[in-house]
């Protein structure tokens, strides 16, 4: 019989092995709760930003667009009735429908012009740094200077452009770019894509030059054209960089205020008007800081649907 008699003595080669076993897990076990605390301690100040700059702000907007608060004034909690008043007012769906526009008509013409460009640009020739310092330049200047600029180019009786057209007389009469209902947005979108190009065609250049040469040169070998390198090998390599390129200027577009506020103040007839200008004429020229809040917090749904999109269709392209 063996009761009474201790387990090590009869299996002393058992203990001896489970003792650095368990001296392994204790340590293993030890050095991930530091790995923790220290990856913790990291995120920490970043979790901090973003609480202070990004979730306070969220959270004090839906909370202003819930009160009737007059700039200057003490707010009075009045629930959803912001958001009714908006939905009933013609002026929102309007504005709807000119940001829709606005966003995706200037984001498409800016892609297909900036995909051109930095084909052109990617080709060798001489002065090609010129061109590209050239191209660059929109980009660099200020949005307020350039709207100012484009202001004047526009203007009725002393704009360059009325100008140039009666002297080469493909016109006699003024005609009212920004004043006209039929091509008030047009010129908007023509300043903005003006002024967003440059950054699709840097963008994608850099693409571009990080493609190797020998991939064209095995397809040019096999016969290919230059539409099919460009859809089979181009393509395929750049379409990370097209979505995260599109949705970064689709946020920038549509959240973009100097141009419409500068060139037309959302006229003729509100025909520009978009959401950013909505909400700073109600919550600053209207003096209703909840109202604005609730302007901006309607149009907010909508970029975080194309953002998810975007993302999700990004990363399965990632993937793959």
């Amino acid at each position: 019989m063996t009761s009474g008699v201790d387990p090590a003595l009869l299996y002393p080669d058992e203990r001896a092995v489970a003792t650095p076993v368990l001296r392994a897990r204790r340590r293993l076990s030890l050095t991930r709760r530091h790995e923790a605390r220290l990856a913790y301690a990291l995120l920490l100040p970043v979790l901090l930003v973003i609480l202070g700059l990004v979730a306070y702000p969220f959270v004090s907007a839906v909370y202003l667009s819930l009160q009737n608060k007059p700039v200057g004034a003490r707010g009075h909690f009045v629930g959803l009735a912001n958001y009714v008043e908006l939905f009933r007012d013609e002026v929102f769906f309007q504005t709807v429908r000119n940001t829709i526009v606005y966003t995706t008509v200037g984001v498409s013409l800016k892609f297909v012009l900036g995909l051109t460009m930095a084909l052109i640009l990617d080709q060798k020739r001489r002065f090609n740094n010129v061109f590209r310092m050239l191209l660059f330049i929109p980009w660099a200047v200020p949005v307020v200077i350039a709207a100012l600029n484009w202001r004047w180019i526009f203007d009725d009786l002393s704009g360059f452009l009325n100008n140039f057209l009666i002297t080469v007389g493909l016109t006699r009469d003024i005609i009212s770019w920004l004043a006209d209902p039929r091509l008030a947005m047009g010129c908007v979108i023509a300043v903005v894509v003006w002024q967003g190009t440059p950054f699709y065609t840097m963008t994608f250049l850099a693409g571009l030059q990080a493609i190797p040469h020998e991939l064209y040169e095995a397809a040019e070998i096999d016969g290919a054209s230059v539409v099919r390198q460009f859809v089979h090998i181009t393509v395929p390599r750049l379409r990370t960089i097209f979505l995260t390129t599109v949705m970064l200027s689709t946020i920038w577009t549509a959240t973009n205020l100097q141009f419409v506020l500068i060139l037309t103040r959302g006229g003729p007839a509100n025909r520009t008007e978009i959401f950013p200008h909505l909400a700073y004429v109600t919550a600053l020229g209207a003096r209703r800081l909840g109202m604005g809040a609730a302007v901006s917090l309607a149009f907010f749904p909508l970029l975080v649907i194309l953002i998810i999109l975007l993302t999700r269709r990004m990363l399965s392209q990632t993937d793959d």
